[in-house]
């Protein structure tokens, strides 16, 4: 049985570098690899970093797609460079074509392995009188969405939902309110190791993902010996130094932080609520005095984030003079693309999508929406030039995120780890 090795390591603990030197190192003959990453000029680094084995990039060419393209390299046996989203796309072609080929994946950041599916008021019972699905329960007591296979040839408006439940992707809530896309557990069980580069993995999605379908996981870290990388079993890892790292971060106080002191101000909801309009304003004016005046900022020093909305309609409402083009996504992870930044605001109060969290605890898996929100706000911290050790000043207008960041920085609270968890075996792959 396949156990997931999980990385669990601050940015610039070397993760990425120990799997670069993994690959380098690992014999052609013993080890194929597929290696996915969010961004693509992250599967470009991969290229040029390892020299012993070319990667290959799944591409459309010639009339092809890319995952046409990914089932080609995978049957041949290609070492693959690929990104979060054609891996989401895998179906059951790609899984045969991964079970035997004896691939080991790699995975930088962890990924969107269920997603709410948007769910009109009758579409369920509509698709039930007309007998295109049936419910089926698994042995975990997990309801999927099947497709009835003499509908198969059935076309209708429910096209988008056919698709998911052919491919076993589609799961329901228990209250019939909703439906979730599921990226097939199964897969993580094809290959002869599976490894999962992050940080405070307790808290993200694709741990509850694995304690929802019985997969099991065991926490590593990295260290570095000399030029040497090496996975160590999480209980020897090297302990964040907390105390450099306050030395090196600047947490704004005062009354530019009035605005955010409600438990859910700032929160997408909150940002999209027209009700608030005069605040949003407020809050613009804010972050650009906290960059302009306070910071003495410009473009070429400073990050900002929040929701974006609709069309990009918050973004552009809270977009401070001048800092267009300091705009970096919430969500923006795995790229160093913006080490050299060190004016940072962070614009949102982040709460998990209640739907997905209502998801896991309708089965009964605990969910952490406090480490959730501040691993979230972790990795896009790190995308700034703090990864590489220097002083970052970052305006928290929101008190509970704010809050969570500063007890993060004063204590190991959120790497405590349950105690069922694996923390004291080494990896799964005897070559290590």
């Amino acid at each position: 049985m396949t156990i997931v090795n999980v990385i669990d390591a601050p940015c610039g603990f070397g993760k990425t570098s120990w799997a670069i030197q993994y690959m380098n190192e690992m014999s052609i003959q013993s080890h194929s690899f597929i290696y996915v990453t969010p961004f693509l000029d992250e599967v470009t680094r991969v290229q040029k970093s390892v020299l012993s084995r070319e990667f290959h990039e799944p591409k459309s060419i010639k009339g092809d797609t890319k995952l046409e393209d990914l089932h080609r390299l995978l049957g041949e046996g290609k070492d693959i460079a690929t990104t979060h989203a054609l891996f989401k796309m895998a179906n059951s072609e790609t899984r045969d074509l991964i079970r035997s080929n004896n691939y080991t994946l790699i995975l930088d950041e962890v990924m969107n392995v269920i997603e709410q599916v948007p769910l009109k008021k009758d579409d369920l019972e509509s698709m039930e009188e007309l007998e295109l699905i049936e419910y089926e329960v698994n042995d975990r007591g997990l309801t999927y969405i099947r497709w009835k296979q003499e509908r198969l040839d059935h076309e209708s408006q429910f096209d988008i939902f056919k698709k998911y439940a052919v491919g076993n992707n589609l799961m329901l809530c228990a209250d019939k309110t909703a439906l979730i896309w599921n990226l097939p557990c199964d897969i993580f069980k094809l290959f002869s190791d599976v490894f999962i580069m992050t940080y405070l993995f307790k808290g993200q999605f694709q741990r509850y993902y694995y304690d929802l379908h019985g997969i099991k996981y065991r926490y590593l870290s990295v260290a570095k010996n000399d030029q040497e990388y090496k996975l160590v079993p999480y209980i020897d890892r090297e302990v964040h130094d907390k105390e450099r790292l306050r030395s090196l971060i600047t947490v704004y106080e005062g009354k530019l932080n009035d605005i955010g002191d409600n438990r859910n101000k700032l929160s997408k909801g909150w940002l999209e609520n027209i009700r608030n309009k005069d605040l949003i304003i407020t809050l613009k004016r804010h972050t650009f005095n906290f960059l302009t005046n306070y910071c003495k900022a410009n473009n070429s020093t400073a990050l900002w984030t929040t929701v974006k909305g609709n069309n990009e309609k918050i973004q552009k409402k809270l977009t401070p003079k001048g800092y267009k083009n300091s705009f970096i996504p919430m969500t923006e992870r795995a790229t160093n693309l913006h080490k050299d930044k060190y004016h940072l605001a962070y614009l949102v109060n982040r709460f998990m999508n209640p739907i997905e969290k209502g998801f896991f605890q309708q089965y009964n898996v605990q969910v952490d929406e406090d480490t959730w929100a501040l691993s979230e706000l972790i990795q896009w911290i790190w995308r700034s030039s703090i990864r590489d050790g220097k002083p970052i000043v970052i305006y928290i207008p929101s008190k509970r995120m704010r809050d969570l960041f500063k007890q993060y920085l004063t204590s190991d609270k959120f790497e405590t780890l349950p105690e069922e968890v694996v923390i004291d075996q080494p990896p799964s792959d005897w070559n290590l």
